[in-house]
């Protein structure tokens, strides 16, 4: 039963879920929104129902149905077309990726989910110390390369130990860089303080970058190439439906 002022209001009910990282399981919370009402406005009721005292600054609601990031918070419902059949997640926009870089290195990462591609290839490669992020992509391997994988590590006797390395601590956040440039440091000479030689142009970019903390070293060298047994044993399209579903990633 709906009361006189609810019907003059034009009210509804909209069901979002929460995705709390210190929860094991997403629960649901039932909001009374109207058509006028801003995106802001939406995440303000559903913070303090959910009334824990934490940092909310990075969820946002993402729209299942759509596939899309609702961060226009002065648009409201009507103009974003959100009515009460929409599902949306309020989900933090930065997440944990596992991202294989050129080099067969595995690295862990904070990435934003809500960022597009380019922009996320950006920060990442800001990060890492990488230039000329605009040749640089993100690939997600087909379901066939996770099969054939899984069949390969059967087959071999000795267990595979990945070597991933962890930068949680260093999140790809949107901003200005921590380096001035990298001409401007590769224009004055650095010298090594032990034997006194140039010190390489690749460590002096990363000086001030978050893998120094960590001392990751690993990436500031280039890696030896691998193997033709290991080549080999790599995952490649042999036909041109696999070419095609590589493509698509």
């Amino acid at each position: 039963m709906l009361s006189s002022s609810d019907l003059s209001s034009a009210s509804w009910e909209l069901v979002v879920r929460v995705d709390h990282p210190n929860e094991e399981e997403q629960k649901d919370i039932t909001l009374r929104v109207s058509g006028d009402l801003h995106i802001g406005g939406v995440m303000l009721k559903l913070v303090e129902q959910i009334n824990i005292a934490q940092d909310w600054s990075d969820f946002a609601l993402w729209w299942e149905q759509k596939h899309c990031w609702l961060l226009k918070t002065h648009w409201t419902l009507d103009k974003c077309g959100v009515q009460a059949d929409a599902k949306l997640l309020f989900t933090p926009q930065h997440k944990m990726l596992r991202l294989r870089l050129p080099n067969v290195k595995t690295v862990r990462l904070r990435v934003s989910f809500s960022a597009v591609v380019f922009k996320a290839v950006s920060d990442i490669c800001k990060t890492l110390n990488i230039r000329r992020s605009e040749e640089l992509s993100l690939l997600k391997p087909p379901g066939d390369y996770f099969k054939k994988k899984k069949k390969r590590d059967k087959n071999n006797k000795e267990p595979i130990i990945e070597d991933i390395l962890n930068l949680e601590s260093s999140p790809t956040i949107s901003g200005p860089p921590v380096s001035p440039g990298l001409y401007s440091k590769t224009m004055t000479p650095t010298y090594d303080p032990v034997n006194g030689t140039p010190a390489s142009s690749t460590m002096t970019w990363f000086s001030d970058s978050p893998l120094t903390e960590q001392n990751c070293s690993i990436l500031a060298f280039s890696q030896p190439p691998q193997s033709p047994e290991a080549l080999a044993d790599m995952y490649q399209s042999r036909s041109l439906v696999d070419k095609a579903k590589l493509n698509a990633g």
